[in-house]
Order: C-alpha cells, then structure tokens, then sequence
C-alpha cells in the first residue's frame, strides 16, 4: 500500500478512526492480537455500510448489492498483507488440507494469467476469485475490505462490466461514499502498523495467499517485521 498524504475534511475523521483502532492493538509478534484488531476494523466497516444502506433505503435510492450475486467477484481484488494473514488462518482453521489445496490451485490459476498482463490489463480482465464456489464467498466473514466497500446502485451496470471488463464505458454504479470512508478507515489503520514496523504492502489476494500458503513460516516472519511479498505496481497504470 502506498503511503499517501493524510486526508482532509470528513475523510480525516474515518482515517482517524483506523488509525486509533489499529494502536488500540499493537498487533506487532501476536497473530492472536492481529485477528482482534482486523476484525474490529472489518466490523466498524460493516456498520457503516449497514448505516449507509440504510439511509439509502429510506430515501429509496436503489441498494442492488444481495446474496448471490457475483459480478464483482470476477474482478482483481485487492487486499494488504494484514488482511491476507487473517484470511489465511481462517482458511487454516476451518478447511481441510484439500479444499485449501484446491482454492491454491484456483488462486494459481488466475495468478498465471494476471501476471502476465500489465497492470491496467490486469484491472481489465475477469476471472473468477479463487474463494468463489457455487455463487457464493468461502470466506465472507473475513473477506477483504475492497469487497465490504464495494456497493453498487445498479445490478446492470456490475454485470456490464463482468461481460465487458476492457470496456471503458462499462463502469459499475458504485456508492463514492463507501468506498472513500472505507478506504480512509484502512489507511488509518495501515499507517498504525507501519508505525509498529510492520510492512503493509497492497495486492492481488491471489498473488498474496499463494505467498502465503507456500511458506507458512511468512505469517510469523511479517509478525516479527518482515516484507514477505511485493506492492502492486499502481503507478504503473497511469502509464500505460
């Protein structure tokens, strides 16, 4: 994740209110403590998106986000270190050996074929996530945060993009409010486990979990400070 200039107006106080989250639990050599504070994090979020849909539905502005739908789970999603070694104990503690083995498998799949492509390629192409079975999420209580802030307005405009991922005008009706007060959340609490001398890198979840289940040893190596993978190459899409 890239460090960014901290926020002004509202958006400060949600970036805030990571931040204070995340030194509320030093996380730092105890993955226990790590899965506390994530999963705090991840709850405030489900707050105010709940309170954000709520207020939608009240003034009847269309909410079309509901079970079962998956466009948006075709799409390269993104998460940090952090988030990927709560997901990846998860998967640990409640998976057999062989159902983790084939999400590996899936997750080595659409690595193969999103490496490949350049970066804005790679935000362009659609392929199933690797946690996706029978429409629905393996992992949903530990998703990442990208797929708790996404919320769109229009079904259609979701499915558009999932049968036309290359096409400029195919863009998802997403709710700005969601996704930028979410995101400050994150960042807040990022930038309170850089301060522990953490690394908080962003990426494909894909790319990460492989990482991941490779070298088992990569959890408590991150805990202890170490960089165990590399950051999306945002910048990169800009110049292409």
């Amino acid at each position: 994740m890239k460090d960014k200039q901290r926020p002004e107006g509202f958006e400060q106080i949600f970036f805030a209110d990571g931040n204070n989250l995340g030194k509320a639990y030093p996380v730092k050599q105890d993955l226990s403590k790590l899965k506390i504070a994530q999963r705090q994090l991840y709850h405030n979020v489900d707050l105010l998106t709940d309170a954000f849909s709520q207020r939608c539905e009240s003034e009847n502005v269309p909410v079309a986000c509901h079970m079962g739908c998956q466009w948006c789970c075709h799409q390269a999603v993104f998460a940090t270190t952090n988030e990927m070694i709560v997901l990846v104990d998860y998967l640990e503690k409640r998976f057999s050996a062989e159902v983790i083995e084939e999400i590996k498998q899936k997750a080595e799949a659409k690595e193969e074929k999103l490496s490949k492509l350049s970066p804005k390629e790679a935000l362009n192409t659609s392929h199933p996530c690797p946690f996706l079975r029978k429409g629905s999420c393996m992992v949903y209580p530990v998703r990442p945060l990208g797929c708790r802030i996404y919320l769109s307005s229009d079904e259609k405009s979701c499915h558009a993009k999932f049968l036309n991922p290359k096409d400029p005008k195919a863009v998802p009706a997403l709710f700005d409010f969601t996704l930028k007060t979410g995101r400050q959340l994150n960042e807040g609490f990022a930038a309170a486990l850089k301060e522990e001398g953490l690394s908080v890198e962003e990426h494909r979840i894909e790319h990460i979990l492989i990482k991941l289940l490779e070298s088992p040893d990569k959890k408590n190596e991150w805990l202890h400070g170490a960089t165990i993978h590399d950051s999306f190459p945002f910048d990169e899409i800009a110049e292409d």
